[in-house]
C-alpha cells in the first residue's frame, strides 16, 4: 500500500514541474504589473510546436530549441 502512494506522489511531482514553472514565470510577471491569462495555451502551443519540428525535421535538438 505504500509503494502504491509513493507512486502517486513521485508522479504527482513529476507532472507538476511545468505548471509550476509557469506559475513562477506568471509571477513575475506580475510583480511587473502585466496580467498574462494564456500561459497554459502558450505552455501547449510551446509543446506542440516542439513536437512538429521534431516530426518534420527527425532532429531531437532542434525540436528543444
Amino acid at each position: 500500500m505504500e509503494a502504491i502512494i509513493i507512486g502517486i506522489a513521485r508522479s504527482a511531482i513529476r507532472l507538476a514541474t511545468p505548471y509550476l514553472y509557469a506559475s513562477i514565470g506568471e509571477t513575475i510577471g506580475q510583480l511587473s504589473g502585466v496580467l498574462n491569462l494564456g500561459v497554459d495555451g502558450v505552455m501547449l502551443m510551446g509543446a506542440f510546436s516542439a513536437f512538429y519540428t521534431v516530426l518534420k525535421t527527425g532532429n531531437l535538438i532542434l525540436g528543444l530549441l
